[in-house]
């Protein structure tokens, strides 16, 4: 692991010597210059005793005061030829303040350091676990090509278990893609619900087949997602969509598929909306089948504790609606049944022929 960077000395370089020509100059004004009275001396002397306390410690300073000490009773000595009761009480009152004043700026002066050197610490612990988080996170998307990969060449090689293998390697490649996105923002601890969509059907928009005449388009809110539920989110987001292209545009039917995302009264609201073949004609249904993705989109709705709703939409086309609660119940377990509120979209477009 690489040494953190030097530190350039800055400010900090010209305290200790800027402290000491300061203690000086102000020694001699104080001590030596001509036509300073006794309480404006005393005031002058203070000066070097702050700033030998901050620059230098406590040792410093103290031995600032005994200096200034001795300048006064000295001054007292040349002027007045000998120092009386009252001016040796004001000199030794002045070096019980400078005392108490040095003590209290060396105090606040080792607190300050140690403020300074605790902070630079937790800078380098962390720069030190980013720098692991990258390499267990290039780790892990590694590991998971290479997953994909294996998949990939079993379909080719097994063709009664192609599909499930195909499926099970698009799976593996939108955690991939989670991962990515959410390792990116590991240091908020949240995603931002708009970004996170937006990028995740970018993905899918890219994966669609070239030349294949479905659009997707996506419309969400922004909200600050939990890593774990946008995890969840994003894998139903994935189902669906998939769901849709395979099952709601078959034979190269033209069409749009569209995402839409919000909150409203405590619960967030997401619907994967298409204009393809929609329904059979029957009855609006609750959920979305039995089939190996639907059972996953269900176990992650109920783990999000949310309801899933299918319903064939307003212009044709299918409406699948998940509506789960912005805070994630202890324990799992899904809404209670319940007229769902009106979903932020309705899927739009040519009306087609009906038969999922």
């Amino acid at each position: 692991m690489p040494d953190p960077a030097p530190r350039s000395p800055g400010l900090e370089g010209w305290v200790r010597p800027g402290a000491a020509l300061g203690v000086l100059v102000l020694f001699a004004l104080g001590g030596f210059a001509p036509g300073i009275g006794t309480t404006p001396r005393m005031l002058l002397l203070l000066a070097p005793v702050v700033l030998a306390s901050a620059g230098f410690g406590l040792a410093v300073g103290l031995a600032s005061a005994t200096l200034g000490f001795a300048l006064i009773l000295w001054q007292g000595l040349r002027t007045a030829g000998g120092i009386g009761l009252e001016a040796f009480i004001d000199a030794f009152l002045w070096f019980a303040v400078a005392k108490l004043a040095a003590s209290l700026i060396a105090v606040q002066r080792r607190q300050v350091r140690r403020q300074v050197a605790a902070r630079r610490e937790a800078e380098l612990a962390a720069e030190q676990q980013g720098l692991l988080l990258d390499e267990m996170s290039h780790r892990v998307r590694n590991d998971m090509q290479r997953l994909i990969g294996m998949l990939q060449a079993q379909a080719r090689t097994d063709p009664q278990a192609a599909q499930a293998l195909q499926r099970a390697a698009g799976r593996v490649q939108v955690l991939g893609r989670l991962h990515q996105r959410l390792s990116r923002r590991a240091e908020t601890a949240v995603v931002d619900s708009k970004v996170f969509l937006e990028g995740l059907v970018e993905d899918l928009r890219t994966g669609i087949e070239p030349g294949r005449p479905v659009a997707l388009t996506v419309n969400a809110e922004a909200h600050a997602l939990p890593l774990a539920m946008a995890a969840d989110l994003g894998l139903v987001v994935n189902e669906l969509v998939t769901n849709a292209l395979k099952h709601g545009f078959p034979t190269n039917r033209s069409g749009v598929i569209r995402v839409a995302f919000g909150q409203d009264d405590g619960l967030y609201s997401l619907v994967v909306a298409d204009t393809g073949i929609g329904l059979a004609a029957e009855e609006p249904r609750q959920g979305t089948g039995h089939g190996t993705g639907q059972r996953l989109i269900q176990a992650l709705a109920s783990q999000l504790g949310g309801r899933m709703t299918l319903a064939r939409g307003e212009v044709g086309g299918t409406q699948v609606s998940l509506v789960f609660p912005a805070q994630r119940p202890e324990g799992g377990g899904a809404l209670p049944e319940a007229p769902p509120s009106p979903p932020p979209l309705a899927a739009t477009g040519t009306e087609g022929d009906t038969g999922r």
